[in-house]
C-alpha cells in the first residue's frame, strides 16, 4: 500500500469497506448498512483512492478482494471488533443478561424453538433473544452476541467458529406419500414426483444419487422449514439436515428414504472474541448437550 497519505482516511468508509469485503457485493453491503448501492461504491472509490491502491476486483457478479484488500480488511475488521469491544464496554451494564442469537430460520424454527424452555431451565439468569437471518449479521457491529450458521466454518477475522454437528442431508416424505408411490421411492426412481426444492437447491447438488430427477415436478419454497411442512402435507419428498426432520420422524410423521453423501458442511457456533465466555461457557456446552456430543471442544 501506499507508505504516503497525503489526506486523512475517511473513517466514514471503513465499514462501508468492511461490508463489502464481508459481502463480495455492493448492494448487500449497502442494505446491511442502510446506504444505497452508489453510496457505497463512491466510500470505497474514495478509500482507494486515498491509499493509492486497488483493494478490489469489479467482477461481473459482485467482488473479489485483491491481495492488498485481503490483507487491509484482516486489519479493518480486527480494528473495527476493537472499537465495537471497547463501546459495548463503556456501556455495559453488569445487571445486563441478555444474549443476542443469530441462527437461520429453519433452525430456529424446526431445532431450536423447541428446546428454549430447556435453555431457560439451564440458564434461568440470561434472557435469550433470537434472531432468525439467512445472512451473518456483523458480529462485530450489529449488537448480535453469538450465530449459528450453516457452512464450511470460514468467517471473517476476529471470529471463532466451533463446529457443533454435520448437516448429514437426508430425503424425507410422510408416509402416506411413500406407500402411495411404493417400490418406486425404493429404488429411488423420482419420475412422476414432486421434488421439494428450497433454497439450497440440492436435488441438482445430488443428481447422480437418483435417477428420474428430469421427470420430476418441482414445488419451490424459500427456507428448509418449509420444505419440511411441504413433505408433513403429503406434498412431496424434501432435502433436509437430520436434525430439522428428526421430530417428525420420531413422531411418525415422516419417512427416511435415504441418506446423502457427506459434503463437509456443518452447524458452527460463531462469535467474536469479546464473547468468548457466553459462548463457550453458556451457549456451547447447552447446544452439544442438546445434540448429544461430548463437552469436549
Amino acid at each position: 500500500m501506499s507508505k504516503n497519505l497525503n489526506t486523512k482516511l475517511r473513517l466514514g468508509a471503513l465499514p462501508a469497506f468492511d461490508a463489502a469485503a464481508r459481502h463480495l457485493n455492493f448492494r448487500r453491503a449497502a442494505q446491511e448498512l442502510s446506504l444505497t448501492q452508489s453510496a457505497v461504491a463512491q466510500r470505497v472509490r474514495e478509500l482507494e483512492t486515498q491509499l493509492g491502491v486497488k483493494i478490489f476486483h469489479r467482477l461481473p457478479r459482485g467482488l473479489a478482494l485483491t491481495h492488498a484488500g485481503q490483507r487491509f480488511h484482516e486489519q479493518i475488521a480486527l480494528a473495527l471488533g476493537n472499537i465495537d469491544k471497547a463501546v459495548r464496554d463503556a456501556s455495559h451494564d453488569p445487571a445486563d443478561t441478555t444474549l443476542s442469537l443469530s441462527v437461520p430460520p429453519s433452525f430456529a424454527a424446526k431445532w431450536l424453538m423447541p428446546r428454549l424452555a430447556s435453555f431457560r431451565h439451564a440458564h434461568p439468569e440470561w434472557q435469550l433473544r433470537v434472531h432468525a437471518s439467512e445472512g451473518l449479521s456483523n458480529l462485530h457491529q450489529d449488537g448480535i452476541d453469538l450465530a449459528i450458521r450453516q457452512g464450511y466454518g470460514q468467517h471473517d477475522a476476529g471470529l471463532k467458529a466451533i463446529w457443533l454437528t454435520g448437516l448429514e442431508r437426508i430425503a424425507v416424505c410422510s408416509p402416506g406419500y411413500r406407500e402411495h408411490l411404493g417400490e418406486r421411492l425404493d429404488r429411488l426412481d423420482m419420475r412422476g414426483c414432486v421434488l421439494i426444492e428450497d433454497s439450497h437447491q440440492g436435488w441438482h447438488t445430488f443428481a447422480a444419487h437418483f435417477s428420474g430427477l428430469e421427470k420430476a415436478d418441482r414445488l419451490w419454497v424459500n427456507h428448509t422449514s418449509l420444505a419440511i411442512d411441504a413433505a408433513l402435507a403429503d406434498q412431496g419428498i424434501a432435502l433436509t439436515p437430520r436434525l430439522m426432520a428428526a421430530e417428525g420422524i420420531a413422531k411418525g410423521q415422516l419417512v427416511t428414504l435415504c441418506g446423502l453423501p457427506d459434503q463437509g458442511q456443518g452447524f458452527y457456533l460463531v462469535y467474536p472474541g469479546a464473547r468468548a465466555h457466553q459462548a463457550e461457557q453458556i451457549m456451547l456446552p447447552w447446544l452439544r448437550q442438546q445434540l448429544g456430543l461430548s463437552h469436549e471442544t
